[in-house]
């Protein structure tokens, strides 16, 4: 095969499918010959490779071939529509199947960070063993609260987001183990419980909740809810129910991946709230508004808004045609 004499022949049609690949709408006879030239292209594309395996045209034409085919395969355009309707509908939907997971990991953390800076707090010799006196001090007069104002705030704001993002996404990703997001909530309920005993013993206990209510109500739901949908993950792989395991790990991995998007969100959102808000000169009381104001937002979604779309079918767990085919069993 002559592979110049071969290029030339074929290159108008590698041509015309590379731009139909990339045209946005199709008609009819358009989207016929895209799949018509893609055809005709995976069959260049083998002759070249067993008997002209030039890299550079190969290489080419595989381009190509991968932007048609991903071109006839996708379902739907991605719209405006569809990206609302998965904001709206879907991520509100995802939250809500792991609502009570995420209010049972709430209650729980939330009393090992009481019970252990209550405790903390009322044995010294544990404190101090801890961290040092001087350390103490330290954080409650100075650390503490320039942690939040040390750094440019767009910086700040931005390094929180995507630290706090991994983790959340970690949290889930792990959750098949069943012990890594539980050992990384119970320790970071740990470090709030004795921060908070820090400052209470050397009374700067203004200090600590001005600065850490702000951002710290969504900040903490988010992780939360991040741990409670990990372990979900766990749980739909040890008690199925009427699903095989395999069923039951796509369907609960997927709505595991909606509610990562939706804590990656509502995460920078907190992020934006820890950079530009609590370390501003803003009326405390007025931060801590605004950080109940959003925590709230995010558990009205979850409640409200999750609920209304399950009720209208929205199920995150599912695909398009799983929903449209699956079938209602007892049970």
């Amino acid at each position: 095969m002559d592979i110049d004499v071969f290029a030339n022949a074929h290159s108008a049609q590698w041509h015309r499918l590379s731009l139909l690949s990339a045209q946005r709408h199709l008609s009819g006879r358009e989207a016929d010959e895209l799949v018509a030239l893609y055809r005709q292209g995976a069959t260049h594309l083998s002759l070249l490779r067993s008997n002209a395996p030039d890299p550079a045209l190969v290489s080419e034409l595989s381009v190509i071939l991968v932007k048609a085919r991903a071109r006839i395969a996708s379902p739907h355009d991605l719209t405006w529509s569809t990206a609302l309707a998965f904001v709206t509908r879907t991520m509100p939907a995802a939250l809500y199947r792991v609502r009570w997971w995420s209010v049972v990991v709430s209650v729980a953390c939330l009393l090992v960070m009481v019970v252990c800076g209550v405790w903390t707090a009322g044995h010294p010799d544990l404190l101090n063993s801890l961290m040092s006196p001087a350390e103490q001090r330290n954080v409650a007069e100075q650390a503490f609260a320039s942690y939040y104002s040390e750094y440019p705030s767009a910086s700040f704001a931005a390094a929180v987001w995507t630290n706090n993002a991994f983790i959340a996404a970690l949290c889930i990703a792990t959750g098949i183990t069943g012990l890594w997001p539980a050992q990384v909530l119970f320790y970071n309920s740990l470090s709030v419980g004795v921060m908070g005993a820090v400052m209470h013993v050397h009374g700067a206990d203004w200090v600590f909740w001005s600065l850490i209510l702000p951002h710290g109500l969504l900040e903490l739901s988010c992780v939360f809810v991040a741990g409670a949908a990990g372990m979900r993950l766990f749980w739909a792989w040890l008690v199925p129910g009427h699903r095989t395991r395999g069923q039951s790990l796509a369907e609960e991995g997927r709505t595991t991946i909606v509610v990562v998007v939706a804590l990656t969100v509502a995460l920078l959102v907190s992020g934006l709230i820890e950079g530009f808000v609590t370390g501003s000169a803003l009326n405390p009381w007025l931060k801590i508004g605004i950080g109940v104001v959003m925590c709230a937002a995010f558990w009205v979604v979850t409640f409200v808004a999750g609920r209304r779309a399950v009720l209208a079918g929205v199920d995150p767990g599912l695909s398009e045609e799983e929903a449209r085919s699956r079938v209602a069993v007892a049970g």
